[in-house]
């Protein structure tokens, strides 16, 4: 049974000098269970017009409950 759907956003912080990249995350817990890939993708894109980030992968992360 499907417990939890969390929306993991991950984009390049940061860039030193010697090329390295900084990554941050940004988490949606408890988005609606029946979000689809597609669907997922566009609230990335609508995400990344309200923050200005760049984001560089999207994972929907589930929660199951195994008894």
């Amino acid at each position: 049974m499907l417990k939890e759907l969390t929306l993991v956003l991950t984009f390049v912080a940061s860039v030193d000098e010697n090329g390295r990249e900084t990554k941050k995350t940004r988490r949606f817990n408890q988005v609606r269970l029946d979000l689809t890939n597609s669907q997922a993708l566009e609230l990335q894109g609508l995400i990344s017009e309200l923050t200005g980030e760049t984001y560089v992968t999207a994972e929907l992360t589930e929660q199951k409950v195994v008894n």
